[in-house]
């Protein structure tokens, strides 16, 4: 059984990333924390000394990449970009991979790019969009990477990597860079097809930007003259959190932003206010801490003033005064309220 679980690790061990627990050299975690010291208080030679020592008395890999990578990191404050470069290289450049690899390739490229040196910066940044994906840096380094290409040229990428790490955390980038370059070129059907496979592929909670996806859906609903449509994206949005309750979830801040414009969207598009005002109700109803309530029982009330209906906007122009003790919904209740409603200045606070 032994050997049955050593191999499988034996054979992987090129591609572990370290694993963190205490340090164990005395020596060396007194020379962090003097290091530490030193950066907070704008000491940064005296920081470069003591990560310097930090490294040399380390009894550990991970310990010993940390401090050079924080040794690294003060020598670019410094200006001194040279040594920087030289560390991250060194750092990035160690075997087997470890928790500081990514990031010291990834922060020697920014240097490189910096300093014009574009082809060795964008072969680091390729490497990481392909060789590591699900790490932090990855989507910065996919945006290098495209914003140093021609549209035709950015489309052609992002479809040869979607196959090769579409599944990793930056397959919704990739998805969400190409839908947004077919509706730049004015391929309306094509972005369309592209945003739902966000929706599809990277769905809520796992997708980072399935809602972005859903959001664009509704512009392109609506900019095509189908604000049915968008309420039906936006209402795909809200769904997780009306119809589901999943282990971990959470209210996103888009839920109740959708939720909101779904209101809009009946009062301008549809004109249809009644259906508005339910939408804008349900969002009071269904997020009771989101923090615009308040726009949505202002809007209520200014929509039914606007349409002459003073009789039921102003008893909620009223409200939203004395719900909200602050904020900008509250002050334009209150002109509202002086100006359409007759209500004396001395009502309320300001």
């Amino acid at each position: 059984m032994r050997a049955a679980l050593v191999a499988p690790c034996a054979l992987a061990l090129a591609g572990c990333i370290a694993t963190i627990s205490a340090p164990r050299s005395e020596a060396h975690v007194e020379a962090m924390r003097e290091a530490t010291r030193h950066y907070h208080h704008g000491r940064i030679e005296e920081a470069v000394a003591a990560w310097e020592a930090a490294a040399r008395t380390a009894d550990r890999r991970v310990d010993r990449d940390e401090a050079d990578y924080r040794r690294a990191q003060a020598y670019r404050r410094l200006g001194r970009a040279d040594e920087a470069l030289a560390l991250f290289d060194d750092l990035g450049d160690r075997a087997p991979l470890s928790r500081r690899t990514v990031r010291a390739r990834f922060d020697a490229a920014l240097l490189r790019l910096a300093r014009g040196e574009d082809a060795r910066a964008h072969e680091a940044l390729e490497w990481i969009v392909r060789e590591r994906p699900g790490d932090g840096p990855a989507s910065r380094a996919l945006r290098l990477l495209l914003a140093a290409r021609s549209a035709e040229a950015q489309l052609d990428l992002v479809r040869e990597l979607y196959p090769l790490v579409g599944r990793s955390d930056l397959g919704d980038d990739l998805l969400m860079h190409e839908a947004r370059l077919l509706r730049d070129a004015g391929d309306l059907d094509g972005a369309v097809i592209v945003f739902e496979r966000v929706t599809l592929e990277h769905p809520y909670p796992h997708g980072q930007r399935w809602d972005d996806a859903l959001f664009e859906l509704a512009d392109l609903a609506e900019a095509r003259g189908d604000p049915e449509r968008a309420i039906e994206y936006l209402r795909q949005m809200i769904a997780p959190h009306t119809l589901t309750v999943i282990p971990g979830s959470q209210t996103l801040p888009s839920f109740p932003r959708a939720a909101l414009r779904i209101a809009r969207v009946y009062r301008d598009a549809l004109d249809d206010p009644e259906r508005a005002e339910a939408a804008y109700r349900a969002l009071i109803a269904e997020f009771p801490t989101s923090l615009l309530r308040d726009d949505a029982l202002y809007e209520i009330g200014a929509m039914w003033l606007d349409r002459g209906a003073p009789q039921r906007g102003c008893p909620i122009l009223r409200e939203v005064v004395e719900r909200f003790e602050v904020g900008r919904p509250r002050r334009l209740a209150r002109r509202r309220l002086e100006a359409d409603c007759q209500m004396s200045s001395s009502s309320g606070g300001s």
